[in-house]
């Protein structure tokens, strides 16, 4: 949440002192040991507290001020409680996910725009859990070769469009679209403008403002109610325009599969397999089959903006750490023999230092600094603080990933070694990365396709390219020195940037691997 709520429109501030008010009147607040934070004000409480700009930096620093590992804000109607170490996110989120499992109710998107499909933002309960057992299955149990290859195919395309293309940053959203379209419903977009790219990334600008607190309705849910003509009723007609959208993102491509199927021309994916199933008579239930057409929507929205965010910091990184870039691809090269690009038969450990590099990718700065919120299905009490069922529990991701206890230090510089041992292995002892999709039972069902999908379009990058020149919006060289403020946002994403992608292979062995594909 930020302030940014109340700048939208000047009749909101009118609109939040009657809100206010009214919720002063209705909740009665009960004075309880709680966390510090700032003190925050009568009625409003810590609504004018809350930063603006890359707030997890922000909270990490508030935790050092008050000794604290654990804040406590309040805002009408909640209160907040920020997770800033391993050892906090680890003693509740996931020591303690059986009763912080349960997610906050979006106004906005549940009942305006109409996202009851999506599971990210479903309640813990046995529609999520039928939900997330789909999804593991068609994604992780019964695909994951299959996957890969769609994937592949994905990041060889993306390395031939950069022979051509002076502009990374729309073919690497292209490129992920590509490998999440085609693993979910065969379909290949030619063009950053294909329909079936545009629909999610406007969906996701509706998320980010949610995730910020970009919506006074969900501080407020009885504004629900109010016209779209009203002062102040923005949100309104955002609704207004999110819910055919929101339809079309579950519905389109799951149609346009059915119609390639009944034409025969379909091609191999997850939708085509279950509706081949479905074709042959197999004993689906409708319940499972709207299931199924939300799990592919969730599948096709869940990575359209955080592995663009994380591909994008790794190209920014390449360039601003050229040190690493070269040790990378001496390692690829060593491995490849200058015969072949990589492929998943490389994945896994067999080159470490690559790997080092995906990982430090995922922690330097993070795509989702908060992951998704928590929240508390019953009372607890956490190092003699008292957690109120109900409260909203933020895990600062960022911190975590920050933390020299955890990762060692220099933890502001991308240093891809901490993650090894002295050999050069990979070192079991550190963290795992899979911190970075999620915590305890919440955690992302996808992190398998995202973690190959980043890993095959880095290595083939760096197998390719070699990343440089580095230059801001304005047209400055970065450098490592450089205060880059990330997007302050669900996803987030580094500040307007270019690189320099120069050829080190042969074209031909480029267009090769597409042919071949």
């Amino acid at each position: 949440m930020t302030i940014e709520a109340f700048s939208y429109n000047p009749h909101y501030v009118a609109i939040a002192v009657v809100a206010i008010v009214l919720s002063a009147l209705l909740l009665s607040p009960k004075h309880e040991r709680t966390p510090p934070g700032p003190r925050g004000w009568p009625l409003i409480g810590n609504i004018f507290d809350l930063p603006t700009k890359e707030s997890w930096k922000v909270y990490l620093d508030w935790s050092r001020k008050y000794n604290s590992d654990v804040l406590s804000l309040r805002v009408p109607g909640a209160k907040l409680f920020i997770l800033n170490s391993a050892e906090s996110i680890q003693g509740l989120l996931i020591k303690r996910s059986n009763i912080y499992s349960d997610r906050p109710r979006s106004t906005m998107l549940n009942d305006l725009v109409r996202t009851t499909w999506m599971m990210v933002f479903m309640n813990y309960d046995n529609r999520w859990k039928e939900h997330r057992r789909i999804f593991r299955r068609e994604f992780e149990t019964n695909s994951a070769a299959a996957n890969r290859a769609h994937e592949l195919h994905a990041a060889r395309r993306l390395l031939q469009r950069l022979l051509t293309s002076p502009n990374h940053v729309k073919e690497l959203r292209l490129a992920t679209g590509d490998a999440i379209l085609s693993v979910t419903y065969g379909i290949t977009p030619k063009t950053s403008q294909d329909p079936f790219i545009r629909t999610p990334e406007e969906v996701m600008v509706i998320f980010a403002d949610v995730g910020r607190g970009g919506y006074l309705v969900d501080i407020f849910p009885f504004l629900r109610f109010i016209p779209k003509w009203f002062p102040g009723a923005a949100f309104q007609r955002t609704a207004e325009k999110g819910r055919p959208l929101a339809r079309d993102l579950v519905m389109a491509p799951y149609e346009h599969v059915k119609t390639q199927m009944e034409n025969g021309t379909a091609v191999p994916s997850v939708a085509s397999r279950f509706l081949s199933a479905v074709q042959d008579g197999e004993d689906i239930s409708d319940q499972e089959k709207e299931t199924m057409r939300n799990v592919l929507g969730i599948a096709y929205l869940g990575g359209a903006d955080t592995t663009v965010a994380i591909l994008s910091a790794f190209t920014l990184a390449m360039a601003l750490y050229p040190e690493v870039q070269r040790k990378a691809q001496k390692a690829l090269d060593d491995a490849l023999q200058g015969q072949r690009l990589p492929d998943f038969n490389d994945f896994g450990g067999r080159i470490p230092y690559v790997d080092a590099v995906v990982n430090e990718v995922l922690r330097w700065n993070t795509a989702t600094p908060f992951a998704v919120y928590h929240v508390a299905s019953e009372d607890d009490v956490y190092n003699g603080y008292n957690i109120p069922k109900g409260s909203i529990m933020i895990p600062n991701l960022w911190a975590l990933l920050h933390e020299e206890s955890v990762y060692g230090p220099d933890t502001d510089k991308f240093i891809p070694e901490r993650f090894l041992t002295a050999k050069g292995e990979l070192n079991p002892d550190v963290l795992d990365m899979d911190v970075a999709f999620g915590f305890g039972r919440r955690a992302c069902p996808g992190r398998v396709m995202g973690r190959d999908t980043v890993w095959i379009m880095v290595a083939s990058l760096l197998a390719a390219y070699e990343i440089t020149n580095p230059i801001d919006g304005a047209g400055n060289l970065l450098t490592r020195d450089t205060k880059l403020e990330f997007t302050n946002s669900m996803v987030s994403f580094a500040p307007e940037f270019k690189v320099t992608f120069k050829l080190r292979i042969s074209e031909s062995m480029i267009n090769g691997s597409v042919e071949e594909n």
